[in-house]
């Protein structure tokens, strides 16, 4: 007896030892940097949290790697003439070179800035105006003019080839914001718009300036035509260019010349707000510009629209991709924070390659400009004249994507639950990086459920965390059908967009439906004694039906619910329906039935 409890002890202990062993081996460490919206903490690091075998939770966010989007080129901002001269001339030595180490490496504080666009000549964030290729004074004749970057020289190339030392993975995008004004129907930088007899000067104008880069050691990676194609600002360079003058240029004069030069540089079309995607696709209704894989994709700016626009051009032109080129802080954003976590997160989760802010630095008059925004802030503010650098909170904001998503990261699936929007990558060694935001007022706990593993955590209100680990995943996830399901967080979609809502848990909905758009989710599970669906819906148009399918647009009809006229586009309405059919693991499809301007869902939950 005394010989058996000795062997039932020892082989206790031993199963103690393995439990124990498992444990840590089921342990994954997940590393964690918040920021909150009071920004008394801005892109610190938490203490870390562990994954544990485990699944489901009542408010889960799930990441599945096994499914992958977009690949990301970069994040980052502009070395405009004034945040150029700032950072060189006015900048004391040993802040420059902070600054620098700050926004182009990823050691201690800083964001690994790794794509910057970068305006060919004057835009509004300068000193003065300018282009490459201007006349001298009292002459007309363009056969006088000469072309040289001498500008660029003394301070924009110095501090980018300083950047390329910090990141050799720094992309750069250039664009004019006016051709010079020989060129134009004005005579001026300021209006007009490219005169007809100019398509081949100006073509050359991109020649002219890639190759001078190049001799200067950079590499000019994608350019567009024209800035704000759509808006002809009045008191600094601008011109108008419709999406008829773009294609006929691209196709007949840039793309040549660039071909007959040897020249690799790629093209972006449009570089204007969400709001008129009817101009992209206008340009990509030419089939040598769809066609040709020197024209990479369409830039996108933040001042009008949804970026869930990009899911529309997305599907329609899959070999082309998405930029988000522009989008300045300012002092008209009210919470700035918010506003960055939303918008980043939602382009990254519309196809998305890159983010870019605006300047990369102003001062603390938020200039010098010659005209245009007075109102801009950079990603960090340079004292004039004691030289001091400061960072914005935009910096930060920024950080929680640039410093942990690396180039060619690719976008996997995560869902978005009641109250907390995320979006999630996995980096080229394998790490992982996922982006999560309360878009509440209120402190709000989630799961985040990745594969077989899940960890626990809280936000407070309007907070921000990036999460980051490494590892296999092993498993996959399951929803539970009776959980609340954020109608944003499908795995795939055709003809509908998202855009931000301003129904209570915030987040995004879905919209911009019509007759047989849809939204697939994957991997839900329907346990036994479903009866019914609710589904929160909005809509100001003539109204539709929603149905429920399951495993196909077309699959099995398991119910459906009526959208009716709510009397606003956010004015939300929880309606029900009938549902009977739905068991066990399913694909599930969210078909939207009726006209035109059909509705739009928030969330749906089965009951």
């Amino acid at each position: 007896m005394r010989a058996n409890s000795k062997s039932i002890r020892v082989l206790a202990i031993f199963l103690l030892i393995l439990a124990a062993r498992m444990r840590l081996a089921n342990a994954q460490t997940v590393s964690v940097w918040l920021t909150t919206d009071n920004q008394r903490t801005k892109l610190q690091q938490q203490a870390s949290v562990t994954f544990s075998i485990g699944n489901g939770g009542s408010n889960p966010v799930f990441v599945d790697e096994t499914q992958a989007y977009q690949q990301i080129e970069g994040f980052g901002a502009s070395f405009t003439d004034s945040a150029s001269y700032l950072l060189n001339q006015v900048a004391t030595p040993s802040a420059r070179i902070a600054a620098m180490n700050d926004l182009f490496t990823r050691a201690g504080v800083g964001i690994g800035v790794s794509l910057v666009r970068n305006p060919m000549g004057a835009s509004d964030l300068a000193r003065f105006h300018y282009s490459y290729d201007d006349l001298p004074p009292g002459q007309t004749d363009p056969a006088l003019t000469f072309f040289s970057i001498a500008h660029d020289q003394a301070d924009i190339i110095p501090l980018i080839q300083q950047a390329r030392q910090l990141n050799p993975q720094l992309k750069i995008m250039a664009t004019p914001w006016s051709p010079p004004g020989w060129m134009k129907s004005s005579g001026s930088l300021i209006g007009g718009a490219l005169l007809p007899g100019m398509y081949a000067p100006f073509a050359n104008y991109f020649v002219k300036y890639i190759q001078a880069y190049g001799a200067a050691g950079i590499p000019i990676d994608y350019i567009s035509l024209q800035n704000e194609p759509l808006l002809v600002p009045g008191d600094y360079p601008g011109m108008s260019m419709d999406a008829a003058t773009q294609t006929t240029v691209l196709r007949d004069h840039v793309l040549p010349a660039l071909a007959a030069n040897n020249i690799r540089t790629r093209v972006l079309l449009y570089d204007h707000n969400w709001d008129r995607p009817d101009y992209p696709d206008a340009v990509l209704a030419e089939p040598a510009l769809l066609a040709s894989e020197q024209v990479a994709g369409i830039a996108w700016h933040g001042y009008g629209g949804t970026p869930g626009v990009m899911w529309t051009l997305a599907n329609k032109y899959p070999t082309k991709e998405n930029y988000q080129t522009e989008h300045s802080g300012g002092t008209w954003v009210s919470d700035q924070v918010k506003a960055d976590f939303e918008e980043i997160t939602h382009v990254m989760r519309s196809w998305g390659r890159a983010y870019v802010k605006w300047s990369l630095a102003l001062d603390q008059n938020r200039g010098p400009n010659a005209g245009g925004c007075h109102t801009c802030h950079g990603l960090v503010t340079v004292n004039n004249p004691s030289g001091a650098v400061s960072y914005n909170i935009d910096f930060y904001t920024l950080g929680h994507f640039s410093k942990f998503v690396l180039p060619g990261a690719s976008r996997i699936y995560s869902a978005n639950a009641a109250g907390i929007i995320s979006v999630a990558f996995r980096n080229p060694d394998g790490s992982k990086a996922l982006v999560a935001y309360n878009d509440t007022r209120t402190s709000k706990t989630f799961q985040v459920q990745w594969g077989n593993r899940r960890f626990t955590y809280t936000l407070s209100g309007f907070a921000g965390a990036t999460f980051n680990w490494t590892g296999a995943q092993s498993g996959g996830y399951l929803v539970d059908a009776r959980t609340q399901i954020q109608a944003s967080s499908f795995n795939s979609t055709s003809g509908l967009q998202t855009e931000g809502t301003t129904d209570a848990l915030g987040g995004y909905d879905v919209g911009h439906a019509h007759d047989r758009d849809y939204a697939a989710y994957q991997n839900i599970n329907f346990p036994s004694g479903i009866t019914s669906v609710s589904a929160r819906v909005a809509c100001v148009g003539s109204g539709g039906t929603l149905e429920f399918r399951l495993d196909a647009p077309n699959g099995a009809l398991i119910g459906s619910v009526t959208i009716p006229n709510t009397g606003g586009w956010q004015k939300w309405k929880t309606v029900s329906g009938a549902v009977s059919g739905a068991t066990g693991l399913h694909n599930l499809h969210l078909v939207f039935r009726g006209t035109t301007t059909i509705g739009n869902l928030n969330w749906f939950q089965f009951n």
